[in-house]
């Protein structure tokens, strides 16, 4: 009876720490589509040379590292790393990007541990990083232009990919922590060749939040502005598998903003909730590598 009760108990207390819900599109049901107005934001010419050029590289027993630039179809070059594995046959391809203002290292070693698994990766620079310019927030238009150069840049970074011999183009995804997750949203629901997509802590717009933390005030131009890069706008687009990944301990959104997040996500979605803040938990790392695997049927 004892030992019943301790498995009970323990059954109880995993369920806690993560809660899995699986909520796939209704069979039959229409696809949502993105006003095509808020789509042209991040159209580019995709015949263009994409000037790509590697910079340098390093190797491991099973991986190469190769620091690249290419041409940013919105001005100026994109920076990035792209991981191989040594294969010679054609397998998945991710793009990782991370959160706001945080540059490519900050993601590279999740990039590298699904490299590793037999998936190359390209781990994205955002522009207002790449470019030398000032950091978001500033509360100005240029937010708004830098979330859709880093889209646009992502955008042809799938072009990088795909252009690859080795890449099975039916297999490529995106890979956002936090402000990675609100550009990977938009990204998916505008480029449908992203067939898997992983989103870990995001949310909905928390503009205010933001501006009260900074001490500034929101203007309604800005707000306006800002509207047309509203990943809420953009999610119930998506019609790719989704692993939805967040902390309940994160101060970041509300208990409600949270779950409107949740709901709004289209697609074949994995909700996990975890006992964790915003950087989520190790857990929550060997949860999204196996939910890739899964999906992708690695070895």
């Amino acid at each position: 009876m004892v030992r019943l009760l301790l498995v009970l108990v323990l059954t109880l207390v995993s369920a806690a720490c993560s809660a899995t819900d699986v909520r796939p599109t209704a069979p039959g049901a229409p696809s949502v589509a993105v006003a095509p107005d808020l789509v042209a934001q991040f159209a580019y010419d995709a015949s263009a040379p994409m000037g790509l050029v590697e910079k340098g590289s390093t190797t491991d027993e099973t991986l190469t590292i190769h620091d690249i630039e290419f041409t940013s179809p919105k001005g100026g070059l994109a920076r990035a790393y792209l991981i191989t594995p040594q294969t010679s046959a054609a397998i998945p391809a991710m793009v990782f990007v991370a959160g706001s203002n945080e540059r490519r290292e900050d993601i590279r070693i999740q990039a590298i541990g699904v490299a590793r698994r037999g998936v190359i990766a390209l781990v994205l620079e955002q522009s207002q990083i790449a470019a030398g310019r000032p950091q978001i927030w500033t509360f100005t238009e240029q937010d708004r232009e830098e979330a859709i150069q880093t889209v646009v840049d992502a955008r042809r970074a799938i072009d990088v990919l795909v252009a690859r011999s080795d890449v099975d183009r039916t297999r490529v995804g995106y890979y956002g922590f936090s402000y990675g997750a609100w550009l990977g949203t938009i990204t998916a629901a505008i480029d449908k060749r992203v067939t898997l997509l992983v989103l870990r802590s995001g949310g909905p717009q928390i503009l205010a939040e933001i501006a009260r933390a900074s001490s500034r005030t929101l203007t309604p131009e800005y707000t306006a502005v800002m509207a047309r890069v509203d990943q809420m706008a953009y999610a119930p687009a998506i019609n790719a598998p989704v692993l939805v990944q967040n902390g309940s301990r994160d101060t970041t959104f509300t208990a409600q903003q949270m779950r409107a997040w949740q709901e709004r996500v289209g697609g074949t979605k994995t909700v996990k909730t975890y006992d964790a803040g915003h950087t989520l938990d190790a857990q929550s790392l060997a949860d999204a590598l196996s939910w890739i695997a899964e999906r992708w049927r690695l070895p």
